[in-house]
């Protein structure tokens, strides 16, 4: 006989994962309804695939882990980002606190990196660009762009 889940379980650790954030916010991120994932920590509904990848990929946990209690809560750690030399460097050096925390409270920020970083190539060499030029600069493609107006 195949492994049971107990859903009831998975939904607690979901939960204690979202920790203060609103279910809202995780639902715009994840690509999902804020009633399913209150289905889904309450055990009444079976997390999808796609939603435990979601929630494994905001909170690097383990879907091992939120499936089944076992194993390490967090996964396996990214290998370490390397500047144009080759020199190993520091997540933390490349951007701020502030920055993660602007990304994490912006959704639609989020996801506006997340579908530059899946247009591979292109994307990420855009965000590269935009990311070593001069302010001014960056000011005039928001104007070009009609973001903001001069």
């Amino acid at each position: 006989m195949g492994k049971t889940f107990a859903y009831d379980e998975i939904g607690a650790r979901i939960r204690d994962l979202r920790g203060k954030d609103r279910q809202k916010d995780w639902a715009t991120r994840i690509g999902c309804d804020q009633g399913y994932i209150s289905q889904v920590e309450n055990g009444v509904t079976k997390p999808s695939l796609s939603f435990l990848k979601g929630v494994a990929t905001i909170t690097n946990a383990s879907i091992d882990w939120i499936l089944t209690g076992r194993g390490q809560r967090k996964a396996s750690p990214h290998p370490p980002a390397h500047d144009y030399a080759g020199a190993v460097v520091s997540r933390r050096d490349c951007c701020e606190d502030e920055t993660l925390r602007s990304l994490s409270d912006n959704p639609k920020l989020l996801m506006g990196v997340e579908r530059l970083l899946k247009m591979e190539p292109l994307g990420s060499s855009l965000l590269e660009a935009i990311g070593e030029m001069e302010e001014k600069k960056v000011a005039g493609l928001a104007t070009l762009l009609g973001i903001i107006r001069e």
